[in-house]
């Protein structure tokens, strides 16, 4: 079951990254906006798209020491919380958007579960899903 929720995570990671590499270009072509808030919100949509694409790298390609080590554990609560708190801010910040908050959540707690899931059988498996 771990696999299957590691390989899910990475395909979604990796298809928001890609939906993140969209949205840095929206943002590049905004009009309207001052120079200092334009810059602020490139800056923070490369460094989002980075982190994004990270996470669907560990996931595909680190799944085994993802849930073994300590630092692979505290990256999950990373992303646990990363989409979380991404979910919530879609009503308090955003458009309230049911299709973000609902996407968000269950990636949220994709990584979350991984948390509690017995790792046992990963330090068999392959290091990829």
């Amino acid at each position: 079951m771990s696999r299957v929720l590691i390989a899910a995570g990475a395909i979604l990671n990796f298809l928001f990254g890609l939906f993140h590499i969209w949205l840095f270009w929206s943002i590049y072509q905004a009009k309207g906006l001052s120079h200092g808030i334009h810059g602020l919100m490139l800056g923070f949509a490369v460094g989002g798209t980075l982190s994004i694409f990270f996470m669907a790298y560990v996931s595909a390609f680190c799944a085994r020491e993802l849930l073994t080590t300590g630092i692979g554990r505290s990256v999950l609560v990373l992303v646990a919380l990363t989409y979380l708190s991404r979910a919530v801010e879609e009503f308090v910040w955003f458009n309230s958007s049911f299709f973000i908050f609902f996407s968000c959540l269950l990636v949220g707690l994709i990584y979350f579960a991984l948390l509690f899931m017995r790792t046992e059988s990963m330090e068999t498996e392959s290091a990829t899903f």
